[in-house]
């Protein structure tokens, strides 16, 4: 894993998937109002799908500026961590590329590289894949866009029901996550914040619901770890609560 050969190789799942779904995004966002050339522009400076997808919305309603940065920082603040990790220390170029490699780090990017052994990787391959991969999503919001913009002159006003792409994506996104870890708490806690978004509402339902799904999912995790048993506990020795046990020994 040293050439630009090895990364295009490896990041091509990586670019099906951004193409697909950078298609969808541009397309919204044309769906919205919004001039198509915002979708080169952001997939060049935010470059977060999930946000971009989302301030859409945001920005079409013309919600406060501190609303949409608060709502960025809650979606997309994950992405600081991986900039202080790995697989950075691969990267040695000079210039402004180390800051480029924090910039382009992805949760499919940082899944892709992380499965790879880390000492057989070259700077040269960290950022083939991750200039691969926003090329790719760039590619897709604009084709997107610029297809949205046929659609707005055959359509008309019934472009704007293009706008359950948004929606569509987040209800596959639930499903494939209750599909592989099924926790009706956690469920419900989506819920309850994202009706508590829609009934307090205010100029940003967004921002509300996702403070209350941060505190939620913390005390969440808080409760969990205080009733989880100490390391090196002794295990219930009855736990199906029949007061066998020790005593039918």
């Amino acid at each position: 894993m040293t050439t630009c050969r090895d990364a295009l190789h490896d990041v091509v799942p990586v670019v099906v998937g951004y193409l697909t779904l950078g298609t969808a995004a541009g397309t919204l966002l044309v769906a919205q109002g919004l001039s198509w050339w915002w979708a080169p522009v952001w997939s060049l400076v935010i470059y977060s799908g999930t946000m971009q997808m989302v301030l859409v919305p945001l920005a079409a309603t013309g919600e406060p500026l501190a609303a949409i940065a608060l709502s960025t920082v809650f979606v997309s603040g994950r992405h600081v961590f991986y900039g202080l990790g790995f697989p950075l220390q691969r990267v040695r170029a000079r210039g402004g590329w180390r800051a480029y490699a924090v910039h382009a780090i992805t949760d499919e990017v940082f899944a892709l590289l992380s499965s790879k052994d880390e000492g057989s990787m070259s700077s040269r391959y960290v950022l083939t894949v991750e200039a691969a991969a926003q090329v790719s999503w760039l590619l897709g919001t604009t084709a997107g866009a610029l297809v949205g913009l046929g659609l707005a002159d055959l359509l008309g006003q019934r472009v704007t029901l293009l706008g359950f792409v948004l929606t569509a994506l987040f209800v596959v996104l639930a499903i494939e996550n209750w599909r592989h870890h099924p926790d009706l708490a956690v469920l419900l806690v989506g819920v309850a914040a994202g009706g508590g978004g829609v009934l307090v509402g205010g100029s940003a339902p967004l921002l509300v619901s996702l403070a209350l799904l941060a505190l939620g999912l913390s005390l969440l995790y808080l409760y969990r770890r205080r009733r989880a048993p100490l390391p090196g506990a002794p295990e219930d020795e009855d736990p199906d609560g029949t007061g066998g046990g020790a005593r039918a020994q």
